[in-house]
């Protein structure tokens, strides 16, 4: 036992050390020199004397005995704020810190420290608090998560970021420490937002425009209006999905020409787009634009050879053409764009997105563009219980019993043409996906019974705890009417009981089933479920019984293909997922939030929705019993117990 013990300590140990990871003193200049690195660049060269010097306030946060020492030379009228270093690290700083943390001691009431991190993201930064003492030691912070910095390589600092530059100004740093944060351990977002508003009417700061005559693309000049040459896209306040203002991409296409228009997020945010799925914005334009007239669009990183994707087609993601005056929302999935380029490894340090040419029509066409988000679609995958069997005669995983006079037809599977088989036949022809599909031959007979189960290969099971429905295609020679359908169960693996009650396959059926036409019968598992409270085992499913409805002693035939659980995103919410953000609780008839208002739903723990309305000032009246339920609203989803 205790070696189990000590084993079992000695792998928790291993397993903490693999993610944690030591603060990193990068220099704190006690060895009377510049240690990080074997060269400093001073940049503009003739702007500022840099050495390490004793600490001239020796007292509060910083005891310590040597200090790093930067003076601005006066360079009138050439004086730069953004006077500075920049130095090849010695020991590169590796992915995964938190924060960077600079002592700092200003001689004046004006200069503020700035630091660059050079890697596969490159950013310059300021402190999260700024600098307000003078002449006294403080901690200045550079939130390296926050700005999505990946490793470092170059390291740079601006000491007396500041303008109007003060030409006599002297400022002091010491301890650069490289901090990991333990305590910082986020949820995996479900949606991140490149572009919901500029922080310019006018314009667009964090874009880029290029464009090659005869082609053309409309401009904004960052220096002021109505000036050319200018290469930021602008912003319009009307039309706008939401928010102040929207994105206007203003093109003419023409043979010889070219151009390309950049989409970043304020202040050049990186996003790694590792765990998300799809990507979704929303266009407009004052006429109907056809899609084949839509431009290319494509990612770019901040890093990477290449750095860029391959280009898709924006029109290809538009089930029809843009109509006038209308806002349309454009999905694409994130693996057809880095299926464009194969090659394309930097999905973690997305820079932005480029619109580029594509149809040569020689016509301007004006776009409107807002609400860009990156989405992690937590939709569980669906759990296939038949697509197709291994033997081309019958399925293996299948068991028939039959009560005389009523029949199934089976097959054996010692051997075709034997009696007493009990297993499912199998067919070629017609079959809805695969390369095969059951047959159910039935003659219900008053007196009789039968019942026939259709099971996964290698007999798996499933857990079906995510998932709101059960789907499952069925097709006749003739046409069948919803009463002659027979009955459904789910049967577990375990369990007391372990079988749901039975639902009438009727009942999911909106017609009769027509003759030689797949026709999908999706049923919600809740309603299993609710056939009988005291059956437990939603995660241990075996498979489905179909058994005897109706007694017409009538001999039918149906096709049975595609088996799936799903979960639909129009019917349900997967209740497992929660997003802790979002705060809410449930007294007296009342559902408070205590951080949202707008439109909200709300489903049970079976994924099935209960209520849906808006949630003003907080607040909302709604009918619960008591239960588990899941509070589902455009920022995330909360869940609630009520008693």
């Amino acid at each position: 036992m205790k070696r189990l013990i000590f084993t079992f300590v000695m792998a928790l140990a291993m397993s903490v050390s693999t993610y944690a990871l030591d603060n990193i003193m990068l220099d704190d200049f006690e060895a009377d020199s510049v240690s990080f690195t074997t060269e400093v660049h001073v940049n503009p060269p003739a702007h500022m004397d840099i050495a390490v010097v004793d600490n001239p306030v020796k007292a509060g946060i910083n005891t310590s005995n040597k200090v790093w020492r930067w003076t601005r030379y006066d360079a009138s009228p050439d004086n730069k704020s953004w006077a500075g270093f920049w130095a090849i690290l010695k020991n590169a700083v590796p992915t995964g810190y938190h924060r960077i943390e600079v002592k700092y001691l200003r001689t004046n009431a004006t200069s503020q420290l700035r630091i660059k991190c050079e890697g596969a993201v490159t950013m310059e930064m300021n402190p999260v608090t700024p600098a307000t003492k003078t002449n006294e030691w403080e901690t200045m912070v550079f939130d390296l998560y926050a700005n999505g910095i990946k490793n470092i390589t170059v390291f740079g600092m601006f000491p007396d970021y500041y303008e109007p530059v003060d030409p006599t100004a002297v400022t002091y740093v010491d301890d650069i420490k490289v901090i990991f944060d333990p305590t910082i351990n986020p949820p995996i977002p479900t949606m991140l937002t490149l572009f919901d508003n500029s922080a310019n009417n006018r314009f667009h700061d964090q874009s880029w425009v290029n464009q090659t005559a005869p082609s053309t693309v409309v401009t904004e000049n960052w220096e002021g209006p109505n000036i050319p040459n200018g290469d930021k896209m602008p912003c319009v306040t009307s039309p706008v999905k939401s928010g102040a203002n929207a994105l206007k991409l203003q093109w003419k296409s023409v043979d010889t020409g070219d151009w390309m228009a950049l989409v970043a997020s304020v202040g050049w945010k990186p996003f790694d787009l590792m765990p998300m799925t799809d990507l979704k914005f929303w266009v407009n334009s004052p006429v109907a634009i056809t899609k084949n007239a839509l431009p290319d669009f494509y990612f770019e990183a901040f890093s990477g050879a290449p750095n860029k994707t391959g280009k898709v087609s924006m029109g290809a993601y538009l089930k029809s053409d843009i109509a006038a005056n209308t806002w349309t929302e454009v999905t694409v999935p994130l693996k057809d764009i880095w299926a464009a380029d194969t090659a394309f490894k930097a999905k973690d340090v997305i820079k932005g997105i480029f619109f580029a040419q594509k149809l040569v029509d020689n016509v301007e066409h004006t776009l409107f563009m807002d609400d860009f988000t990156f989405v992690r679609d937590t939709t569980p995958p669906d759990q296939v219980l038949f697509d197709h069997s291994a033997n081309g005669r019958f399925h293996d995983q299948s068991w028939i019993n039959q009560t005389a006079p009523s029949t199934v037809v089976t097959e054996n599977w010692e051997g075709p043409n034997m009696a007493n088989g009990d297993k499912f036949p199998v067919v070629a022809s017609p079959v809805k996906e695969g390369e095969n599909a059951l047959k159910l031959q039935w003659k219900s007979v008053p007196a009789g019974d039968w019942m026939a189960m259709v099971a996964a290969v290698g007999w798996a099971s499933f857990d079906v705890t995510k998932m709101t429905h059960f789907s499952f295609w069925v097709n006749s020679p003739v046409t069948l009417t919803k009463a002659v359908m027979p009955k459904l169960n789910f049967e577990a693996h375990s369990g007391n009981p372990n079988a749901t009650g039975k639902l009438d396959m009727g009942n999911y059926l909106s017609a009769d089933v027509p003759a030689n036409t797949w026709t999908e019968v999706k049923i919600p598992l809740a309603d299993f479920w609710a056939t009988n409270a005291a059956f437990t085992s939603q995660g241990m499913i075996k498979g489905l019984f179909f058994s005897q409805n109706a007694t017409d002693n009538v001999e039918h035939t149906m096709y049975l293909d595609a088996f799936k659980f799903i979960f639909d995103k129009t019917n349900g919410i997967n209740p497992t997922y929660v997003d802790k953000t979002i705060k809410a609780y449930y007294a007296n008839g009342e559902l408070r939030m205590l951080n949202y208002s707008g439109e909200m739903r709300i489903f049970d723990i079976a994924g099935k929705m209960v209520a849906q309305q808006n949630n003003f000032e907080n607040s909302a009246r709604v009918n619960l019993r008591s239960g588990i339920y899941i509070v589902n609203t455009s920022r995330g989803n909360a869940k609630i117990a009520v008693k």
